[in-house]
């Protein structure tokens, strides 16, 4: 199995966006595709999305557009400063909004409320908070909903890496995402080898040269 630091991740990324020719909204919309068969349709009222506002956010936010799509009681929650918010992020956000999709941006102890009373054995979690390139201690806020996150009884799916794990070395930021369930893209990363919870590795697209010109 191919194992890959997450600056080898992101240089494979690029080289299928700008050698190749991929947009990066194709490539998002193949890891929802992707992604989106792991999430029960049944067995949950509730369907929690928790973004930051990068890359990995942006997935997140393609992943509850399917789930308003097919009904599901889902409830979208922004980490992160909108107005830095990625080119793909965006777009998938302005789709929520223009579908009428319940958007809470987490900014103080009300909203960290409104996600607590929604987490619980119902629910289900989409963690989308921080991808591969975090290397950085979490604090503030952020820190608060993680452990939100961590002390319910809902079912947590991670994006790519759980957020606040180190994609390189499986080293914690601060606090990590304790997921039940993680769907890396891609490639494995080498900081999920020893992870403790369960993790699938899922295409997204990505030829074969892109890897190669990459990794040799």
């Amino acid at each position: 199995m191919i194992t890959v630091t997450a600056e080898q991740m992101r240089n494979i990324d690029k080289y299928a966006i700008e050698k190749i020719g991929i947009p990066s909204i194709v490539l998002m919309e193949n890891a929802k595709n992707a992604m989106i068969n792991y999430i029960p349709l049944d067995g949950y009222e509730k369907y929690i999305i928790v973004a930051g506002v990068g890359n990995n956010g942006g997935d997140a936010l393609a992943m509850a557009r399917d789930l308003i799509l097919e009904e599901k009681e889902t409830y979208i929650y922004i980490a992160g400063n909108l107005e830095k918010a990625s080119k793909d992020f965006k777009i998938n956000y302005n789709i929520l909004k223009n579908i009428g999709g319940n958007i809470i941006v987490l900014e103080n102890k009300d909203d960290l409320l409104k996600l607590k009373e929604n987490l619980g054995e119902d629910s289900i979690v989409i963690d989308g908070i921080f991808g591969t390139g975090l290397n950085s201690g979490i604090r503030g806020i952020i820190f608060e909903i993680i452990d939100l996150l961590n002390s319910s009884n809902a079912f947590i799916f991670s994006i790519d890496i759980p957020s606040g794990l180190d994609a390189d070395t499986g080293a914690i930021h601060g606090t990590s995402v304790n997921a039940d369930l993680v769907v890396t893209l891609g490639l494995m990363k080498k900081g999920l080898l020893n992870y403790e919870g369960e993790v699938m590795v899922e295409k997204i697209g990505i030829p074969k040269q892109a890897v190669e010109a990459v990794l040799g």
